[in-house]
């Protein structure tokens, strides 16, 4: 099982703050009965009381520790987020120019895949924010010489969420999803 490592906040916006929740306490619980949670059920689905209750807690030691089921779930989300992106930048500094977002695209896939997180990314984010992966591709693809860069990365991101909601909702084939996210970036 996923194991949450840090607490972020605001880690998007360039500060963040780091915390590693001590095991066994509060929310440790919420946050180990959240990740499981989100990533079987998905954030319309998974419910307040079901976490608080798999973690032993009740669910107004989930509000006091995150105001709402929205910021819960943000920080989980934006947790994992930020796992991939550092796989993501990883593998950018040591590809060949020419294979980067290919390389780095499939990389992103192989990291939701490996990190068990289901519906926590197969969905789109009730957020309704900035897409951190989108704008990083979008990023490596302008700095690749691509005129629509951002675009592109819109688009990309939205084809590896596709792919990965494909394999977890619809019991796709994760090596023939990562096939088609291959012979998208070849063409």
């Amino acid at each position: 099982m996923l194991e949450f490592k840090y607490l972020r906040m605001n880690v998007f916006g360039g500060s963040y703050m780091s915390h590693i929740p001590i095991p066994g306490t509060t929310q440790h619980k919420l946050i180990q009965a959240g990740l499981k949670r989100f990533a079987e059920m998905g954030y319309n689905q998974a419910e307040v009381d079901d976490i608080a209750a798999d973690a032993g807690v009740t669910v107004g030691a989930l509000y006091h520790h995150y105001k709402s089921k929205k910021k819960f779930y943000g920080l989980l989300r934006d947790d994992v987020t930020l796992r991939i992106l550092d796989r993501m930048e990883a593998v950018a500094d040591a590809a060949p120019p020419e294979l980067r977002l290919k390389l780095v695209l499939l990389t992103a896939y192989d990291s939701m895949i490996r990190l068990k997180v289901g519906r926590l990314l197969s969905e789109p984010d009730p957020r309704k924010g900035d897409n951190p992966v989108a704008r990083y591709l979008g990023e490596l693809a302008a700095a690749s010489g691509e005129e629509a860069g951002e675009e592109l990365g819109i688009i990309l991101a939205e084809a590896l969420r596709a792919a990965f909601a494909q394999v977890v909702e619809h019991d796709g084939d994760e090596a023939a999803m990562r096939s088609v996210l291959n012979r998208l970036l070849s063409s």
